[in-house]
């Protein structure tokens, strides 16, 4: 995406064009900074503008497809070699409605991010991979396997989960809920409505501590466990985690 708006010349005075490239100072919120080379200050602005607009666009869309892990990029600082500012010299009747057709071809893109985990998933689950709880990147509680077992002397099957305390806290409760199909690709009796069931735990679960745990549920059809996951947990301090709707 590199010098896609180069085009932007349009608005650059003569007193910008240069015979060699200058070096500039980029840096975000205060992090390390970047250097970026141009020929003009103004082209230099345009690309540390991009550069600040993917980085937002990032954060989004991670934002989106996991949770939030990092804040949000708040805004950017272009410096000369002199360590001036740039953005202080940047002066144009297009420059407003560049930096918006920057912004929104850049936030026109498709979420990558998202279809990069999807086929993940697909890769390592195959078919009902979309319903893979392993998104649940800020649960205090991972399910590493859900399935239907099979009762003694029944042909009636129950639910059994294996999940493990991934925070630091000591796990007091949890609340699970999951989805089944039968072996028509059609939504199980699974305890609850429609394909849909819950269950919980109330028995302190240490941090790093795998556990499992099953419910009966006496499914006359389950065949296969699509979605398992964590909804609600109490920790032993007192505070409780909710995902989030």
């Amino acid at each position: 995406m590199k010098y896609l708006f180069l085009a932007a010349i349009i608005f650059l005075s003569c007193n910008d064009l240069a015979i060699i490239k200058k070096t500039y100072s980029y840096s975000v919120d205060g992090k390390s900074a970047e250097v970026i080379n141009a020929y003009t200050d103004s082209a230099a602005y345009l690309e540390a503008y991009q550069k600040f607009v993917i980085a937002k666009k990032v954060h989004h869309d991670q934002k989106v497809t996991i949770g939030t892990l990092v804040s949000e990029p708040s805004d950017f600082v272009l410096l000369d070699s002199k360590g001036n500012k740039i953005t202080s010299r940047i002066f144009s009747s297009n420059i407003d409605s560049l930096q918006k057709i920057i912004y929104k071809r850049i936030f026109d893109l498709p979420n990558s991010l998202e279809k990069a985990i999807s086929a993940n998933r697909n890769e390592k689950h195959g078919e009902g991979s979309k319903y893979d709880t392993g998104g649940l990147y800020l649960a205090p509680v991972k399910v590493l396997s859900a399935k239907f077992v099979s009762k003694e002397y029944s042909s009636y099957k129950d639910i059994a989960l294996r999940y493990k305390n991934v925070s630091q806290k000591v796990i007091t409760a949890i609340r699970f809920k999951w989805y089944g199909k039968n072996a028509f690709d059609e939504p199980a009796d699974v305890g609850g409505y429609n394909g849909w069931g819950g269950g919980f735990r109330d028995e302190p679960l240490r941090p790093g501590v795998t556990d499992y745990s099953e419910w009966s549920i006496s499914s006359i059809d389950g065949k296969k466990i699509l979605i398992a996951y964590p909804y609600e947990v109490v920790f032993e301090d007192g505070t409780k985690w909710l995902l989030e709707k």
